[in-house]
């Protein structure tokens, strides 16, 4: 039964896959506040202002300026001054990131299960992604958790796919439908969207452990990172490899390559608590 049920979601995503208007496009708002926001001459006032119109993005960015990440002697009272204290290009970031959750809301209670689990997922990837971009030196850091959360937009797209599907796929079926089909569907919607390639190409190496991206420590690499010490924290009979056999381990210099007992990096488990805070911001 459950082979006919996945045969049947398999077509229902093959047939999204192959007429692409019915996937998602970012909303206009986000088009135009992206677009204010790349202006050289545009201010914080500006940017407020039309912020302000969306209720929930707004929100999204006071609890972002307050977690363990933006630690002020003054919490941010305001929108402008949370917006000065993130800059102009974090906030840019930001908007995209809210864009992200806020174009796969679910009706059916038992898909928005399956969105939460996936979204609880990919927020404490994000988190982990930016704190480790930040203590290795990227800057910015917050590429790094929006090319991390844009890196399995294609696990939500699949959720979003079956909004019109008989039955909700179990939690088994769901995570076999992530494996066969998020990276591909991740792309298509990034070159709708018309984001940089560089995003793309994060897609495609998501989660390939054994795979090196040359000899530098990149983007992707710390994103396999935090993917990796997200399945350990998430789910404790995972059946991962030793940390230490990763190529994107190996690129880490000392003392940052430091391993607990508990086989994840000494710099996470020291710091978990922040991450988890800056998580809990996305949601």
């Amino acid at each position: 039964m459950e082979q006919v049920s996945y045969s049947v979601y398999r077509a229902t995503i093959d047939q999204i896959m192959l007429g692409q208007e019915k996937l998602p496009s970012l909303p206009d708002i986000t088009l135009k506040i992206r677009q204010e926001a790349a202006n050289p001459n545009t201010t914080i006032d500006r940017l407020a202002e039309m912020i302000a119109a969306d209720p929930s993005l707004t929100v999204m960015l006071m609890r972002y300026a307050c977690s363990p990440l933006y630690r002020t002697q003054q919490t941010p009272k305001s929108l402008d001054t949370a917006i000065g204290l993130l800059g102009i290009p974090s906030v840019d970031r930001l908007i995209m990131l809210h864009s992200v959750k806020s174009l796969f809301i679910m009706q059916s209670p038992k898909l928005k299960k399956l969105f939460n689990i996936a979204w609880q997922r990919q927020t404490l990837k994000a988190a982990t992604s930016r704190f480790l971009a930040q203590k290795l030196g990227f800057n910015p850091p917050d590429e790094a958790l929006i090319a991390c959360l844009l890196s399995e937009i294609g696990t939500l797209a699949i959720l979003s796919a079956l909004t019109d599907a008989k039955e909700v796929p179990s939690q088994q079926v769901y995570f076999r439908l992530c494996r066969e089909y998020s990276k591909s569907l991740g792309v298509i919607i990034l070159k709708k969207w018309s984001l940089d390639n560089r995003y793309a190409e994060i897609v495609r190496h998501c989660g390939d452990w054994t795979q090196a991206t040359g000899q530098q420590l990149s983007v992707t690499d710390i994103i396999n990172l935090a993917l990796y010490h997200t399945i350990a924290l998430l789910k404790k009979d995972h059946n991962l490899p030793d940390i230490e056999s990763l190529p994107a381990y190996q690129k880490l210099p000392p003392p940052f390559n430091q391993v607990g007992k508990n086989g994840l990096l000494h710099l996470v488990n020291a710091n978990l608590k922040d991450i988890v805070g800056v998580a809990r911001s996305l949601h």
